[in-house]
């Protein structure tokens, strides 16, 4: 018993031996900061190392835009990216788009070809005619015409006593109008990925006077995956339809007081044609380089034709109160841009009715 305790102790050994033990088999600090030091180094280089590898797999593709419209009776593609490296405008006998590989997101919008507007029989006409006299008391000022309240709210009527006698006299114009086409519809569609695949468009054309315009049509075909350019399979066709044609016209009598009394008929909401609202929602970033061809004067893609209309010459209106003249200036006419000029900025006396616009396509990614 005695010697199996003793060499238990002779095993465990002394405290001051067993602390030399532990000081022999410890780190020194030198040695742990070498340690941390080279750990530092390995973890600082596999970042680097597994960016280098996977660079070139994980990066987006630059966001872009591709449009397919009409200029005139050309068909038109044009493709832009944030960089502003850009193709095109090219003249091309069919839209075909390859979406980039790694793009995030897809957004593609179409609007149907608008419609054409409707003619207008005959071309009015302005002969000098007096209107009145019409007669008004005191508490009927509240029915005066609006050449007659605006006299009143300038001061006109201050020296003068009820009732009051309304003239008015002038050129009077009857004037014919047809009514607008509608605008095409539009369509938009959100893709998560088109990997394999191709985008074939044909945007509708604009109808002629009183008819619809026709669809634009949005086709994906599968592809090859080492030849992208080769269909393969007609997945899915989709249409933005077309707006329809105006029919039938109308008559609107107008005081012709100076140029811009001929605004009553220019902006006449029935006959004035109906703009897509197409190109101001297609998502576009102005932060970016990526502008676009659509907000030309001469596409409107989609917009609904105006109506004819007759654009006679303006003259001199009359006004009395009582036998007093009431300033031309001080009866306020409507506003608007060009006043003589038809939609088709020409100067005629009998603006024509106008066709629809054609449709476009716009792929946004």
């Amino acid at each position: 018993m005695q010697y199996k305790v003793l060499d238990k102790v002779k095993f465990l050994g002394s405290s001051a031996e067993k602390d030399k033990v532990k000081s022999v088999l410890a780190f020194s600090l030198a040695e742990m900061l070498i340690v941390f030091l080279i750990m530092s180094f390995i973890a600082i280089g596999i970042p680097l190392i597994h960016f280098k590898k996977t660079e070139l797999k994980t990066r987006r593709s630059l966001h872009g835009r591709y449009e397919c419209y009409y200029q005139g009776n050309t068909l038109m593609q044009y493709t832009v990216n944030e960089d502003g490296a850009k193709t095109g405008p090219e003249a091309v006998t069919e839209c075909k788009f390859t979406p980039p590989r790694n793009a995030i997101f897809f957004l593609v919008h179409a609007v149907g070809g608008g419609g054409g507007a409707s003619n207008a029989a005959g071309t009015g006409s302005a002969p000098v005619t007096t209107d009145g006299p019409t007669v008004y008391n005191a508490s009927q000022v509240n029915n005066f015409p609006e050449w007659a309240k605006n006299a009143m709210g300038a001061g006109y009527l201050d020296g003068i006593s009820a009732p009051y006698t309304l003239t008015r006299t002038g050129a009077l114009a009857n004037i014919n109008y047809g009514h607008s086409g509608s605008a095409g519809k539009t369509m938009s569609m959100f893709f998560p990925n088109l990997a394999n695949v191709q985008v074939v468009m044909q945007p509708g054309i604009g109808g002629n006077l009183g008819q619809a315009g026709s669809s634009t049509t949005v086709s994906f075909y599968s592809t090859d995956r080492d030849n992208p350019s080769t269909t393969t399979e007609l997945l899915a066709t989709l249409e933005a339809e077309g707006g329809a044609g105006g029919s039938g016209s109308g008559q609107m009598s107008l005081w012709l007081d100076g140029e811009a009394s001929l605004c009553d008929i220019k902006e006449l909401a029935s006959r004035k044609f109906k703009e897509a609202d197409f190109s101001e929602n297609i998502e576009m970033d102005y932060d970016t380089n990526m502008d676009t061809q659509l907000t030309a004067n001469d596409i409107l893609a989609g917009s609904g034709g105006a109506g004819a209309y007759y654009n006679p010459s303006p003259g001199t209106v009359t006004y009395m109160i009582n036998g007093v003249s009431i300033p031309s200036d001080v009866v306020k006419k409507p506003t608007c841009e060009n006043p003589s000029q038809c939609d088709d900025k020409s100067l005629n006396t009998n603006c024509p009715a106008q066709a629809g616009k054609n449709g476009a396509v716009v792929i946004l990614w």
